[in-house]
C-alpha cells in the first residue's frame, strides 16, 4: 500500500510512509536506533529507550518485539538498501562517543577543555540530550524547524510517561533548550547569542548529523562560519556528509559485492519525503589526511575548524561491529555517508580510527 504510505510488511517502515509534515528522514533514523535497541545489551551498539516513540511505528510494540532485530533489519535493508540500519547505527555510535568524550571531565595530564554546551543542529528526533551519560551541568541546545520540534516534544513527553524511563528523563529534560529555527532563513549565530543562557565563548560540542546533504553547499559554508562565531576555544564539531561517489561511482561507496544500484533507493525516499539531497563531497584522497579532503578544506575555510578524521562506515565497522562479533560483510557494507570530527583552534583530539595528523597540505 505504498500509495497511502503504509508498508504491508511493517506498517510504516523506513521508506514506506507518506511524505510527512515533520521530518520523515528523522523518523527513519529513529527506526534504525530502535531496531538496534532490540538486541541484548552485550551486542547492541546503541541503546535508545526513546527511539520507539520517535519512530512512530504503526505496528503494535509487542509484535515488533516478536519479530525481533534480525527480521526488522532485513525488512529495512530490503526496502532501503543493504546495510542501511548498520550505517545509521555506526553514525549514531560515533556521534555518541564523541559527545560523551568532549563533555567528560579532563583526565590528569590531558590537554583538553571539557565542553559545557552541546549544540545539536537539525536535531530532528535526536535523543542524545536525554539518554547520554554527560555531566548534569552541560546545557543542551537543539536547533530545528518549529514543526519538527513540536512533534519531537510531544513524542518525547509520551515516552517519558513510561515508568522505566521517567527517572533518567526527569534528570535531563530540564537542561534541554529547544531553539525553533530554519537554518535556511535565519542567522544561526544571532539566534544563539539572543538566547540568554547560551554562551558563545564557552567550549561547545556541535553535532551536524544527517543534515548537510539537505542544504545547498553555500548554506553549509555559512552555517560553519556561524558556528565558528558562536562557539568558544576548545569546541568540537562532529558532522556527516554524503560521499559524492554515490552519484558518480556508486560501487566506490560500498563494499565489494554490494548491489550499488540500491543506493538510489535512499535518495528516492528523501525525494518522496520532500527532503531531497542537495549537496555531497568527495572523500579525502587515498592515504590523505582528513584536512586534505574537500570537506576538510571547507571546515578550515569557514569557521577555522581543523578536521582530525574523515572516515567511512568501513572504519566504523572495524571499530564497533567487529569487536563484538558483528562485522558487516563487504556485500552489506554501505558507505554512502562519511563522518568528520573536527576541532576549533588548537584543542586536542583523539578517536577510534585513523590518525588525523596535522592539517597542512
Amino acid at each position: 500500500r505504498e500509495d497511502v504510505g503504509v508498508c504491508p510488511l511493517c506498517s510504516g517502515c523506513v521508506t514506506h510512509m507518506a511524505a510527512p509534515t515533520t521530518s520523515g528522514t528523522a523518523r527513519g533514523v529513529a527506526k534504525a536506533r530502535d531496531i538496534e535497541s532490540m538486541l541484548p545489551p552485550e551486542l547492541r551498539l546503541v541503546d535508545d529507550p526513546y527511539a520507539a516513540a520517535m519512530a512512530g511505528w504503526r505496528t503494535p510494540r509487542w509484535l515488533l518485539r516478536c519479530s525481533g532485530h534480525g527480521l526488522r533489519q532485513a525488512i529495512s535493508d530490503a526496502l532501503t538498501c543493504p546495510g542501511y540500519v548498520q550505517l545509521m547505527v555506526a553514525r549514531t555510535r560515533l556521534f555518541d562517543d564523541e559527545v560523551v568524550r568532549a563533555c567528560a571531565p579532563t583526565a590528569p595530564g590531558e590537554a583538553r577543555t571539557p565542553c559545557t554546551q552541546l549544540l545539536i543542529l537539525g536535531a530532528g528526533f535526536c535523543t542524545r540530550g536525554s539518554r547520554l551519560p554527560i555531566p548534569p551541568h552541560v546545557r543542551v541546545y537543539e536547533v530545528d524547524q518549529p514543526s519538527v520540534q513540536a512533534a519531537k516534544r510531544r513524542l518525547m513527553a509520551e515516552a517519558q510517561r513510561a515508568a522505566r524511563k521517567s527517572e533518567r528523563a526527569a534528570s535531563a529534560s530540564g537542561r534541554i533548550v529547544y531553539l525553533p529555527l530554519d537554518l535556511s532563513e535565519a542567522a544561526l549565530d544571532a539566534a544563539l547569542r539572543a538566547h540568554p543562557g547560551y554562551d558563545p565563548a564557552a567550549p561547545t560540542v556541535v553535532t551536524v548529523e544527517g543534515l548537510t546533504q539537505y542544504m545547498p553547499a553555500e548554506a553549509v559554508a555559512a552555517t560553519l562560519e556561524a558556528l565558528g562565531r558562536a562557539t568558544g576555544p576548545g569546541s568540537r564539531l562532529v558532522a556527516s556528509y554524503v560521499d559524492a561517489r554515490v552519484h558518480t561511482d556508486p560501487a566506490a561507496a560500498c563494499g565489494e559485492g554490494y548491489p550499488a544500484h540500491a543506493l538510489a533507493r535512499v535518495a528516492a525516499f528523501a525525494e518522496r519525503a520532500n527532503e531531497p539531497w542537495l549537496s555531497s563531497w568527495p572523500p579525502p584522497p587515498p592515504g590523505g589526511r582528513a584536512a586534505m579532503g574537500p570537506f576538510g578544506r571547507l571546515l578550515a575555510a569557514h569557521g577555522r575548524w581543523r578536521a582530525e578524521r574523515d572516515e567511512s562506515a568501513g572504519e566504523a565497522n572495524e571499530a564497533f561491529f567487529a569487536p563484538i562479533g558483528r562485522r558487516i560483510p563487504p556485500s552489506s557494507l554501505c558507505m554512502m555517508e562519511r563522518f568528520v570530527v573536527a576541532a576549533k583552534g588548537d584543542s586536542g583530539g583523539g578517536g577510534f580510527g585513523l590518525d588525523g595528523g596535522d592539517t597542512t597540505e
